[in-house]
This record gives C-alpha cells, structure tokens and sequence, in this order.
C-alpha cells in the first residue's frame, strides 16, 4: 500500500520507499530510517507495487 515516503541514512543506500508491501524498504533498521525522500530516485520495487495497487 502506498504511503508516506522514508528512506534509509545507511551509507550507499540510493533509493526511497513508499509502498508498505516492499520487503526492502521494510527491512531497513529504525535507527537508519528516516520520513522522506533524501533526494533519492523511487525504489524500483515500490513503483512496480505502487502501479500494481498493491
């Protein structure tokens, strides 16, 4: 389901989440996540959902 967009601060991380169904965005640590985007392109995983209405 799409929502509010987070990202991860963990160095080399280079996309931002915002479906809560992406099991890469959801495996980000609490201490590296952070509300947003970062200025960082749309997870590929995430859009593919969000298209999907998942």
């Amino acid at each position: 389901m799409k929502t509010s967009p987070w990202y991860s601060t963990r160095p080399g991380e280079t996309v931002h989440h915002d479906n809560t169904s992406c099991t890469e965005g959801n495996n980000i640590e609490s201490y590296y996540r952070k509300p947003g985007t970062g200025g960082l392109p749309l997870c590929k995983h995430c859009e593919k959902l969000d298209k999907e209405g998942k």
